[in-house]
Formats: C-alpha cells, sequence, structure tokens
C-alpha cells in the first residue's frame, strides 16, 4: 500500500512539472512574441493545452509565471558563470568571458529581454527580495574576479570590491540596451561594455585603433629630357 501511494504522489508530481513546463515555454515564446502587456493567460493556456486556472495555481498569475522564466533563465547561467570564474586566464580574461557568456545567452531574445528588464521594476517588494538574494550570487561570483585581479596587480580599483562589483553588473545590464534599442550584435555590444569596465577595474587598457595604412609613395619625378 505504501509502494501505491508513493507511485501515485510521484505521478502527480511528475504531471504538475509537465504542465508548468508546458506553460513556461508557452509564455516565453509569446512574451518574445509580442510582449507581456498583450499576451492573455487564456492564450498562454491554449498554446500549452491547459486551462488558464493552472497559471494562478502554479504561479499566481502572468506576473509569477513571467519571474518563474527570469529564475529559469538565471539557474544554467549561474553554472556557467562558476564554470569561467573557476576556469583558466587572467582575470580580465575571465571577467570578459563571464560577460560575454551573459551577453549572449541574455542577447538571444531580445524582446523577451525587453519585457524582462522592464518587469523588474514594476514586480513586488517580495519578489525583489527573493531576486536580490539570486543577484547576490552573480555579483560574488564578478567580485570573486575582481579580487583576485586585484591579487596579481591586475586591477587597481580604487573604492571596495563590492562595489566596484556592483558597477560592473549596472555596466554590463546598461549594455544590454544597445542589443534590445540598437540591434547590435552580442558580441559588439559586450566589446563596448568592457570599454566601461576597464575604468572600473583601472587596468589601464586602452582599446587599440585600427592600423592606418602608409600613404602611397610620391611616383618618382620623370627624367629631364
Amino acid at each position: 500500500m505504501v509502494g501505491e501511494g508513493t507511485r501515485r504522489v510521484t505521478k502527480k508530481a511528475l504531471r504538475r512539472e509537465e504542465t508548468r513546463g508546458r506553460l513556461i515555454a508557452a509564455a516565453r515564446r509569446l512574451f518574445g512574441l509580442h510582449g507581456y502587456d498583450d499576451v492573455p493567460v487564456t492564450e498562454i493556456a491554449e498554446a500549452a493545452g491547459v486551462s488558464h486556472s493552472m497559471i494562478n495555481s502554479y504561479f499566481g498569475g502572468k506576473a509569477g509565471l513571467l519571474y518563474e522564466i527570469v529564475r529559469g533563465n538565471n539557474e544554467p547561467q549561474y553554472a556557467e558563470s562558476l564554470a569561467i570564474r573557476n576556469g583558466p586566464g587572467t582575470a580580465w580574461e575571465r571577467l570578459s568571458a563571464l560577460l560575454l557568456a551573459w551577453t549572449l545567452r541574455d542577447g538571444e531574445e531580445p524582446r523577451l529581454l525587453s519585457v524582462m528588464q522592464g518587469y523588474s521594476w514594476v514586480w513586488s517588494r517580495e519578489t525583489e527580495a527573493e531576486n536580490a538574494g539570486d543577484r547576490m550570487r552573480f555579483l560574488l561570483v564578478i567580485e570573486d574576479i575582481l579580487l583576485q585581479g586585484q591579487a596579481a596587480g591586475e586591477f587597481t580599483l580604487s573604492g571596495d570590491t563590492g562595489a566596484a562589483a556592483e558597477a560592473v553588473l549596472a555596466l554590463y545590464t546598461w549594455g544590454l540596451r544597445e542589443i534590445v534599442f540598437h540591434a547590435l550584435r552580442p558580441e559588439e555590444c559586450h566589446a563596448r561594455t568592457m570599454v566601461m569596465v576597464r575604468l572600473v577595474t583601472g587596468t589601464g587598457r586602452t582599446v587599440a585603433p585600427s592600423p592606418v595604412p602608409d600613404p602611397d609613395p610620391l611616383p618618382e619625378p620623370p627624367d629631364a629630357p
């Protein structure tokens, strides 16, 4: 009897996760196509093949569903961030690789990116408190790299490393606007962001100017007759 009861609970949990997954996938696709405000919950539910009441049951409404997309993006991104932090290369190279990986992932769907960024300014205080804890994990990854760079003499930070990490994250977030509003490729956006990050880290690095070709030599004067 215990075994049968356990199997029934497991099947119910699996069905619940399957339904949640379908709703998240449908919402992600529709938000990316039409934005947040123009997609009703009934359309999301229809695309997922379930009743729209499931959105309230599993996510507390459309806003909760969108936040679940935000959380779903963060988990694989955090694992990748740890791998880069612990990987080879100088601190500067790893910091650059970290922000490039974030830019490539976040820049895959510009419309959805703009929806999630906009939502972060209007979500509830409770959601902000939860997300602040999530953001802290990423800030600590940046700070670890900054501390390593400072110890190696690569970085000259003018303030504490926690504030510097927040500045780097702010510059990264601001730089994403170039993808949304100016259709820059993620690699181009990343290059522009790293120019600003240099000011925070005090690396003294500058962007090498494009080489200027030597002018064509003047033609030899004709021989005198």
